[in-house]
């Protein structure tokens, strides 16, 4: 069988290794527009903030596959014939395949004065890093409170470089988390040395000698060498739409992640997919879904019939000054009620949000022990068998929220 991954990133690459174990005659193509070797964009704020060089976010040797796997890298699929299929790539090559894998994953949002000759970047991919890094020097911008925004502040102070933080919302992660939760994120910031500007954008660039000159909606100037966009992704949906494969958010698949077009699957940032805690169709471009997901669609592609059971966003924030980690949903209402608690003498916070006694959402500052516990009976829609305030006192061992009801 001859099997076509398009994209080498979390789902690209598990959907490869799952198909050579379980399948070792399969040929197997994987293309990816990146010239470099499969590497982890969730540590590109470490390479940034020097804390990570280039090698150690490797995640693949590919020249440990054996024969049968085939790398492709530098090369973009530029379109999918669904009739007749196959791929034409972006040097003009064509390959057939049985079954195919999107999984293309997101771009990263860009504002309307996005211009990287004005030396205004994303930071999406290792290019993108490259690009900024040699921009670095006394001052930065970053626009947006998300966690790519954060991240990257927080490990360009590790820099000894002056970071403002540009944020349109009224606080820090206003879209993942809440804001009682975001109010300690901002303020560990500010102490980390991290200047937070909310509720304002950027209204006007001009370049200086050798810096730039950023005013602010409010009223506000700064100076900066480089300004560092993080408003989020989008999914790539482009390439399935115009094969006329059914997209809405993100690529439309079925339970078994098949799309619209028979044999041909999609998984990561580009496929929408159900969220366990929201009930909905939801995308959750997060690493550890996208590996999920490329996990479920090898298995489908060998007729094995493995249902995905659907997500949880999750996302994890670590810093110096302090760990943050958030799943599900967090905000009060069409059931939901919300427990939380703050121990001042650790700097610990922790919130739950549970549906009908079962748990639906979490949020855990300086307490990531018990983070992964609590996410799976997100995941797995497991009734509580204590009372919730209990457990955001931590009164309780995992152990005890873990006995049968």
């Amino acid at each position: 069988m001859k099997i076509v991954i398009v994209g080498a990133s979390a789902a690209g690459l598990t959907c490869l290794d799952t198909l050579l174990r379980f399948s070792l005659g399969s040929d197997i193509t994987v293309v990816s527009e990146e010239p470099y070797s499969p590497y982890c964009r969730c540590l590109l704020t470490y390479y940034l903030g020097g804390m990570l060089k280039e090698e150690q976010m490797a995640i693949r040797d590919t020249t440990s596959y054996p024969p049968n796997a085939h790398f492709l890298f530098g090369e973009r699929v530029e379109k999918i014939d669904t009739v007749r299929k196959t791929v034409v790539l972006s040097k003009g090559s064509e390959i057939a395949y049985d079954k195919l894998l999107i999984s293309t994953g997101s771009n990263p949002s860009k504002p309307k004065y996005y211009d990287e000759d004005k030396k205004i970047f994303t930071l999406r991919y290792m290019n993108d890093a490259k690009k900024i890094e040699p921009h670095l020097r006394n001052k930065a911008i970053v626009l947006g409170g998300g966690f790519v925004g954060i991240k990257a502040a927080s490990g360009l102070v590790e820099r000894d470089i002056k970071t403002t933080v540009v944020i349109g919302s009224g606080y820090p992660l206003s879209m993942i988390a809440d804001e009682k939760t975001s109010r300690f994120v901002e303020r560990d910031l500010k102490g980390m040395g991290v200047d937070i500007r909310t509720e304002v954008d950027i209204a006007d660039i001009k370049a200086g000698n050798g810096s730039m000159r950023v005013s602010l909606s409010s009223g506000f100037d700064l100076d900066s060498d480089v300004i560092i966009v993080g408003k989020g992704v989008k999914p790539r949906i482009d390439l399935a739409k115009e094969a006329g494969i059914k997209t809405d958010m993100g690529i439309t698949v079925n339970e078994f992640l098949e799309t619209s077009a028979e044999g041909v699957y999609a998984a990561g940032d580009c496929c929408e997919t159900m969220d366990i805690a929201r009930n909905k169709i939801w995308v959750n471009a997060i690493w550890p879904v996208a590996v999920e997901q490329g996990y479920c669609a090898a298995l489908n592609m060998l007729g094995m019939k493995a249902p995905y059971p659907g997500s949880v966003g999750m996302n994890s924030l670590k810093t110096r000054a302090f760990h943050l980690i958030v799943a599900g949903v967090l905000k009060a209402g069409d059931g939901v009620s919300i427990f939380e608690k703050y121990i001042s003498s650790t700097n610990q916070f922790r919130k739950l949000a549970v549906r009908d006694n079962v748990p639906v959402g979490m949020a855990f500052y300086n307490n990531p022990e018990d983070a992964g516990v609590m996410t799976n009976l997100i995941k797995k829609g497991t009734p509580l068998n204590v009372d919730p305030a209990r457990i955001v006192s931590n009164e309780l061992s995992m152990m005890d929220i873990l006995k049968p009801l």
